[in-house]
């Protein structure tokens, strides 16, 4: 090998130069390129996996939200779905059924067990009174 083809190789390559250390072991850089810090990159991570995820309420605001969504549409419900099960999630009727058990069977099934309303569409709400128990004190 010539001199000349030496002198090129020697001057494209880039030393790395100690920065820092982790315990006992060294970190090294590069000068003139820029490479994420150990910090950033599980940052980096974390902001892309949050981006990503679905935003998940707590069940009893899932419940008030589809309580509300459903009130506000409750006459076209009632032309619509009239003395059948509903199933409401993420503010869409995902499901319909006269009878609960088959509704739920097949909601669950499709969407897996999360917190879902489930309505049965009628004009009046039942009232429904449960006699408790008296304690006779002696």
């Amino acid at each position: 090998m010539n001199t000349a083809d030496t002198s090129i190789l020697t001057e494209n390559i880039i030393h790395p130069q100690q920065v820092d250390t982790v315990g006992s072991v060294p970190i090294f850089a590069f000068p003139g390129v820029d490479m994420p810090t150990i910090e950033d990159l599980p940052g980096k991570k974390t902001q892309e996996l949050e981006a990503e995820k679905p935003v998940i309420l707590e069940d009893a605001n899932v419940l008030e939200l589809a309580q509300k969504y459903y009130e506000t549409r409750k006459e076209s419900f009632l032309k619509k779905y009239g003395g059948k099960y509903i199933a409401i999630f993420n503010n869409e009727v995902v499901g319909s059924d006269k009878d609960f058990s088959k509704l739920a069977q097949r909601i669950y099934k499709k969407y897996g067990y999360q917190t879902m309303y489930m309505p049965f569409v009628e004009a009046k709400r039942k009232v429904v009174k449960i006699p408790s128990p008296r304690i006779k004190i002696l």
